[in-house]
């Protein structure tokens, strides 16, 4: 089972940031996990929100600003003093890290409008780091993940979602996704058995306490997408 950093090591710095992700590639996760907006001026950077309130010292919409004038904001303060100063990553300098490493890559796009804009973006940056068999572009905008597949039809996709689904993966294969990205409480180890017999990795979200860690584990899921990965590791 993969062990995915949910926006890096984000127990132990802040979220979607260079730190964080250092942190779990020191850590030997398997995987890293992170959202990717697009900016003013067509760059890739990686933040959750669309909004800056939260993680940095910014407010507005990100896709306001240039990456020049994000790169002017504070992502670390928030999480803890130590962090003051810590920039807002372009997706660029997290391929530079995890490039040369074997760890899978979970890029969650995150516009809901434009998103043929963002994924225009993105695709070259994969292809100029040959890491499109290495990723899962993953999205609750399944659109979105329909597109991707029109401009690279290699790219491996995965809807995400928070329900019930009864067969996901029938609606997954009608899309071309070859990825379920489900809220852990959902799964169940049938579902995922029935899920892999049909060609579907089972990769489950936010899953951070040890007895969901230990149940997913026993259903035998793919992956997980952690905030502790090395609380993870150590169940295993």
């Amino acid at each position: 089972m993969i062990i995915m950093a949910h926006r890096g090591y984000s127990s132990k710095a802040p979220e979607n940031t260079m730190p964080a992700f250092e942190l779990a590639m020191e850590a030997g996760s398997g995987g890293i996990e992170l959202d990717v907006h697009l900016t003013k001026d067509g760059e890739v950077v990686v933040i959750h929100d669309d909004v800056l309130n939260r993680t940095t010292n910014g407010k507005g919409q990100v896709e306001e600003f240039t990456m020049a004038e994000l790169k002017e904001l504070d992502a670390g303060s928030w999480f803890s003093p130590e962090f003051k100063g810590t920039k807002l990553p372009t997706l660029r300098e997290v391929l530079e890290l995890i490039s040369q490493h074997n760890v899978l890559l979970n890029v969650e796009t995150k516009t809901a409008l434009g998103f043929e804009q963002l994924n225009e973006k993105l695709a070259p940056l994969l292809d100029e780091y040959a890491m499109w068999e290495k990723t899962i572009i993953s999205s609750f905008n399944h659109y979105a993940l329909v597109h991707i597949k029109t401009i690279r039809p290699q790219a491996r996709t995965g809807i995400l979602y928070n329900c019930a689904l009864v067969n996901p993966w029938v609606y997954a294969k009608s899309i071309g996704a070859s990825a379920l990205h489900a809220y852990h409480r959902t799964v169940i180890p049938e579902l995922v058995q029935a899920a892999q017999q049909n060609g579907m990795m089972v990769n489950v979200w936010t899953v951070d306490e040890a007895v969901d860690i230990e149940r997913v584990t026993l259903a035998k899921v793919d992956s997980i997408i952690t905030n502790v990965p090395g609380r993870a590791q150590s169940l295993q």
